[in-house]
């Protein structure tokens, strides 16, 4: 399939709903390829440039972590939309996606998605999705950086993503700035309390974090080394 017509899209059920003069551009501004089963269609941290549309077959989406374990994230039927770390400049793909079997997939430049379907400069998109969409991805994907992980790492995970939200500037490191609780940090990693408790006496002694009263502050790059398994 070298191209694609508006009565091949109206057959998706995901874009039904669109007018005919929407999917006569899409049509036309689609980029048509066929990849063979297992062939890699973006890899994990590559440039996102595209939005991609699956025309026929079935994508594997996976988390790939420091230690090369795949966690399957998702099967994507024909119809789904992906590639969407691509409507945020200068980011990269968060997830590997790959032929199921073998696949017919349409790419498109996400500015002229955009424009298309709704109708408004990509600068004005730009900021309602920075501000509103991409907060909430944030958090599934690092749901799923967790999966799989030892609770050695996925406390570590937790606290660099507090760091990142929460953290400001220490002279020891980062500081959370927030009162939390062993408990409430053991309801987010899925542990007990006295297992958190004992992991944190654990980074307290090994100087990857310090304690401000309920405050932690955490040393950025020691976290790090443990989440690549090397401390």
């Amino acid at each position: 399939m070298n191209q694609v017509t508006v009565k091949d899209l109206q057959k998706l059920k995901n874009l039904v709903s669109f007018s005919a003069t929407q999917l006569e551009k899409l049509a036309s501004n689609l980029f048509i390829k066929t990849f063979e089963k297992n062939e890699i269609i973006f890899d994990q941290d590559e440039e996102a440039r595209f939005i991609y549309l699956l025309l026929s077959g079935v994508v594997r989406v996976s988390y790939i972590n420091s230690h090369e374990r795949q966690t399957i994230v998702s099967l994507l039927p024909a119809g789904e939309l992906f590639g969407i770390d691509s409507l945020n400049p200068q980011r990269h793909h968060t997830f590997r996606c790959e032929a199921f079997d073998e696949c017919t997939i349409g790419s498109i430049k996400p500015q002229t998605f955009v424009e298309i379907f709704l109708g408004t400069p990509y600068d004005n998109f730009l900021r309602w999705y920075t501000a509103t969409i991409h907060p909430g991805r944030s958090a599934y994907v690092h749901c799923i950086k967790g999966i799989g992980l030892d609770l050695r790492r996925r406390l570590a995970l937790e606290l660099l993503n507090l760091a990142d939200r929460f953290g400001t500037t220490d002279p020891r490191g980062i500081s959370i700035a927030l009162n939390i609780s062993h408990e409430v940090l053991a309801g987010i990693v899925g542990a007990s309390r006295q297992q958190v408790t004992e992991y944190l006496n654990n980074f307290d002694r090994e100087k990857i974090i310090f304690r401000d009263g309920r405050r932690i502050i955490v040393n950025i790059e020691r976290l790090g080394k443990i989440l690549e398994g090397s401390a």
